[in-house]
């Protein structure tokens, strides 16, 4: 069984907003704009950070060479979606097959593209004829909170049939088995 090594790069980012507040007249008078920056800057306001939510799917599909992705779950998170696949190859075409020569992503409702981080140490996502990779896919970007679905692009471009990198698409929901 091949490893697939990915890195997830997270973590809760702090957004900083200077407060708004009403003022009477007296203190614009009295305050200079250089004492009110100061104080603006010196009092901490910070935003909730947005919680990871973990969407439980099961969707597969395949391509006419023989490679199968089934997506398990989806972590939708602050700065990035995260998708724990698997993907397994059984063709007699080729030795082996790369999921991500082409472009990779998530396609967004809107149209918008989060783009695949190449995995450390197998940035094309080769895997051999009778093996199967387990992992996480991390792409740069997060998903609006209202979305019901994405759509997953391995190798866009190519075709189905592809003995190098072949074509996929697939339809995740995001509705269904909420967890977290």
């Amino acid at each position: 069984m091949t490893a697939l090594r990915l890195m997830f790069v997270a973590g809760a980012s702090a957004l900083a907003l200077s407060a708004c507040s009403p003022k009477d007249k007296t203190d614009e008078a009295t305050t200079s704009p250089e004492a009110t920056a100061a104080a603006a800057a010196s009092t901490p306001v910070t935003a909730q950070p947005r919680q990871t939510r973990t969407v439980a799917v099961d969707v597969q599909g395949v391509t006419e060479v023989g490679a199968t992705v089934r997506v398990k779950s989806v972590d939708l998170a602050e700065d990035a979606t995260v998708l724990d696949v698997s993907i397994s190859f059984a063709g007699k075409a080729t030795n082996n097959v790369e999921m991500a020569t082409n472009p990779t992503y998530i396609q967004l409702p809107g149209g918008q593209k989060l783009m695949l981080k190449a995995p450390e140490g197998n940035p094309n996502m080769n895997i051999v004829n009778g093996d199967t990779m387990n992992g996480r896919l991390v792409f740069m970007g997060a998903v609006p909170r209202d979305a019901q679905k994405i759509t997953v692009v391995f190798n866009e471009g190519s075709t189905s049939d592809s003995i190098i990198g072949p074509f996929l698409r697939l339809d995740v929901p995001l509705n269904a088995g909420a967890a977290g």
